[in-house]
């Protein structure tokens, strides 16, 4: 699985975490932080779909590898548990053409090598889109560290405001 974590101060995470089982109204507030955090990160996660889909295709008579890699490219938000934050990953993809791996090995700058279809004994190197999703998250890296740090600091205002 490829990812690139954007967690937080995991402290000052937690500790707001806390807060919002505490806050009356905990559960509205909880999921105002969990979509304000996606929409900071929707469109590194919209770049990176776009940057996967960009990869140019040799052609195969299959649906296309690169639609079933976008389509695992996603938002995970932890506001609790031992490694709260936000992150950004490209999970495993098992049913495109049973290439479990495809998000890492098409992101390898050094390529990877898989058995051609009709002979199983040859082996072919290939590459994929060497960086399409390290060099798309880590582009505005600093500017979404900073916007969490805003969405953190305005949701534990509004806590800090109901107690």
């Amino acid at each position: 699985m490829v990812a690139v974590a954007l967690s937080l101060d995991e402290q000052n995470m937690r500790r707001l975490g806390r807060a919002l089982r505490s806050v009356e109204d905990g559960k509205q507030l909880r999921a105002d932080l969990t979509r304000a955090a996606r929409d900071v990160l929707n469109p590194t996660r919209n770049a990176a779909r776009q940057a996967i889909r960009a990869v140019p295709s040799s052609g195969h008579a299959g649906p296309k590898i690169s639609r079933g890699i976008a389509n695992k490219v996603m938002v995970q938000i932890r506001l609790g548990g031992q490694y709260p934050g936000a992150t950004l990953r490209a999970k495993k993809t098992p049913n495109v053409r049973k290439f479990r791996n495809a998000p890492k090995r098409f992101n390898a700058r050094k390529g990877f090598t898989h058995p051609a279809i009709n002979n199983r004994k040859i082996k072919i190197h290939q590459k994929g889109g060497p960086g399409w999703f390290d060099d798309t998250t880590r582009r505005d890296h600093a500017k979404y560290r900073r916007a969490m740090r805003r969405v953190l600091d305005a949701h534990d205002k509004r806590i800090r405001d109901r107690l």
